[in-house]
């Protein structure tokens, strides 16, 4: 026998913990301590029945809190003093003494400790809480009815597992409305995440320009910037296209209204779908170079760069189409004066380098040739420590240190180029990928951030240049394509759960629910009534399997009758046919039928019955052939 009021603690605790666990990594240090220290009390105080601190002590500490919290919420924070008021209150619940109402309270706090997690980090981990946590619930619900009754009360483990099971049944019986209602449901354009968490800037990564001599160092970032669905491409062809720097400033390279130009894109483009994460960056990625993004509220500038006109911070899908050839042939050509400007200040030796390029060749594919000659035999080293800093950045990486990272390469690559007389722009975006086998997609880390250089070559159109791809070091910087080890194929394979978890859930927002809408009806439109009969005749036949399995789970107590059960229908039935007595079966007891028919095989019959499922038992062979002997023989005598 099991005490149901210590099964329901156990089940408060596992459910708070199914809560505040998602959540604890984003609590800061306070309503940390105070969940650990709530849970540790709550559990030595129900072991040893001793409550030294009432519940109106922890609800009057509570007070305080509620409003040292509450001042300190604002549009900029506006997260974290509530989920701190949430982790606290949970932690008080569980410190103090426990009652029916109490548990209840707990459990609904835990949910809202867990919904509140969804804030900070919605993955599929969530679901798996989630489910969890139901699961959980539902038994508690169950058991709270008997500990309303008898808070004292104790069940056999055989009544356990009917309570397990009714409180399983409610979560699977509510999973087909679920999976119904998920693509129906009206949506916001906008998640409830995305408007409340505030967008923060990434540390590291692609930015909105191009400023080499910012440190001394550059950090390694393994934080996810996107995925992209499309075929497994070769490596050569891995360049990420985000946006264009057009304007030099001081060393570094800013975004500029780009004067209009007219790019001849070919018919046939790789096609791409990409899910990036959410950040600050209005910049839409795309293989380079995009030739079109299919995505509502975007734009496109006459460089080719892409941005998203709605709010930052949102959770995007969208197609792209792209040339990945490197070149981009114009029709009339482009604007030179615009793609020639210099910063104000410009170092003389680079002034004097660019003038000996010029004098070296007179066409701007040859001095781009010659520039390409002073990087690869210049001793350039890719380095990403002890970097160059300050207003003279780029000359000392030149011509002293000669050492850096892409910013360094792309940014002196094309002020030498335009300081020669030749047209140019920085690109920044990002390099490489890992490619998922299991997804189909490339998984894109914001430490794979690059900048390269795109020189106009009369003939040609836009070249793409890669300087960095000139370093001494360059081949061991890179590499190509690796062996998978044994650990990077498990991760990538949680990714792909993780990839499939945002592209059906998350990003399943109101454009794609209108968007699946038309699609429906136009196919519903070109539909023929004897093809759609003969299409529809499996998922019909799909349908009844279900609805008949559904029918004997909910029914399978008329249709899976017992033996024992069966063999108390027979005997009711008999006693009415021989001795003409009518038994009212639920109300009357068996005792009393042997007592009102006054047979001594109807006596041996109930002996053997009740002796053992009175006792929680099933019949054994034995005992069930003895009681088919007796009936056959119409309760006349007793077998021997």
């Amino acid at each position: 026998m099991v005490s149901i009021s210590s099964l329901i603690a156990i089940l408060a605790y596992a459910i708070a913990l199914c809560g505040i666990t998602p959540l604890f990594p984003w609590l800061e240090i306070v309503p940390r301590s105070a969940v650990v220290i709530g849970l540790a009390a709550g559990i030595w105080q129900d072991r040893t029945r001793a409550w030294p601190v009432k519940n109106w002590m922890f609800n009057a500490a509570v007070v305080p809190v509620f409003l040292f919290y509450a001042a300190q919420f604002s549009r900029a924070q506006p997260i974290q003093p509530v989920v701190s008021i949430l982790a606290i209150m949970l932690a008080v619940r569980l410190a103090g003494p426990k009652s029916g109402r109490y548990y209840l309270q707990s459990a609904a706090l835990s949910l809202f400790c867990l919904a509140s997690s969804s804030l900070f980090n919605l993955s599929p981990v969530f679901l798996l809480y989630l489910t969890v946590m139901l699961v959980l619930v539902a038994v508690l619900m169950v058991l709270l009815t008997f500990y309303s009754q008898d808070s004292g009360m104790s069940l056999p483990p055989g009544d356990y597992r009917k309570v397990l099971a009714a409180g399983l049944l409610m979560p699977v019986v509510s999973l087909p409305l679920l999976v119904l209602f998920f693509p129906l449901l009206p949506r916001t354009p906008l998640p409830l995440w995305n408007f409340m968490v505030v967008p923060t800037t990434r540390s590291a990564g692609f930015g909105d320009s191009v400023e080499p001599g910012r440190s001394q160092s550059i950090g390694e970032s393994r934080v996810l910037a996107f995925r992209a669905e499309m075929p497994r491409q070769s490596q050569s062809q891995l360049y990420w296209r985000g946006a264009v720097f057009s304007k030099p400033k001081g060393t570094s390279w800013e975004r500029s209204a780009a004067p209009a130009e007219e790019v001849m894109y070919p018919r046939r483009l790789v096609t791409q779908t990409i899910y990036p994460e959410p950040g600050s960056s209005r910049a839409l990625l795309a293989l380079d170079a995009p030739g079109r993004i299919s995505l509502t509220r975007s734009k496109r500038s006459p460089d080719g760069t892409y941005e998203w006109l709605g709010p930052a911070g949102r959770r995007l899908t969208y197609s792209a189409g792209s040339v990945v050839t490197g070149i981009l042939p114009t029709r009339g050509g482009i604007d030179r004066d615009f793609y020639l400007k210099l910063p104000e200040k410009l170092s003389p030796r680079i002034r004097e380098l660019a003038g000996t390029i010029r004098s070296q060749a007179p066409s701007d594919a040859g001095r781009l040739e010659k520039l390409e000659l002073f990087f690869r035999n210049g001793g350039f080293s890719y380095s990403r420590q002890g970097l160059p800093t300050g207003e003279h950045a780029l000359e000392l990486f030149l011509f002293e240190s000669r050492q850096g990272h892409c910013e360094f390469f792309a940014s002196s690559f094309a002020l030498l180029l335009r300081s020669a007389g030749v047209p140019s722009r920085v690109v920044g975006g990002y390099l490489g990928g890992e490619y998922n086998d299991l997804g189909g997609y490339y998984l894109v880390i914001e430490d794979m951030a690059h900048a390269w250089v795109e020189a106009y070559i009369e003939g040609k159109g836009w070249v793409r240049i890669d300087p960095s791809s000139f370093a001494a070091n360059a081949g061991t910087v890179w590499g190509g394509a690796h062996a998978q080890s044994p650990m990077l194929r498990l991760r990538l394979m949680l990714d792909s759960l993780d990839h499939s978890w945002n592209r059906m859930v998350i990003t399943y927002d109101s454009d794609r629910q209108v968007e699946a809408a038309l699609n429906a009806g136009r196919r519903f439109q070109g539909i023929k009534v004897s093809g759609f009969l003969s299409a529809a005749i499996p998922y019909l036949l799909l349908l009844f399997l279900v609805a008949g399995i559904s029918a004997m789970f909910v029914f399978r107590s008329r249709i899976f009758i017992s033996r024992e059960e069966r063999l108390l229908r027979r005997f009711y039935r008999q006693i009415e046919r021989e001795y003409d007595l009518p038994v009212q079966r639920g109300k009357q007891g068996l005792f009393e039928i042997v007592a009102a028919s006054g047979n001594p095989g109807v006596r041996a019959f109930v002996d053997i019955y009740a002796g053992a499922v009175y006792r929680d038992r099933k019949l054994t062979d034995d005992e069930y052939e003895q009681l088919l002997l007796i009936m056959r023989q119409k309760f006349r005598e007793t077998p021997s």
